[in-house]
């Protein structure tokens, strides 16, 4: 399988993706709001784990470069 160049526009299976991720984001956003204000902080700690998780998992892929590995 070749690896598509960045240059080169994203192909119909990602747009469909794309598509797809955008309208279940749109929903969940829909039916968080529908939530009472009980479970807000909930959801915060949530967000803040999710947003942890993705910061440390881009950290480690910028710091996982060709001259740091064993």
């Amino acid at each position: 399988m070749a690896l598509q160049r960045p240059d080169q526009p994203a192909g119909p299976l990602a747009r469909r993706f794309g598509a797809v991720a955008l309208v279940v984001a749109l929903v969940v956003g829909m039916q968080l709001g529908s939530i009472p204000w009980r479970f807000r902080r909930q959801i915060w700690q949530l967000q803040g784990f999710l947003l942890g998780a993705l910061a440390g998992y881009v950290v480690g892929r910028l710091k996982d470069t060709p001259d740091n590995r064993s």
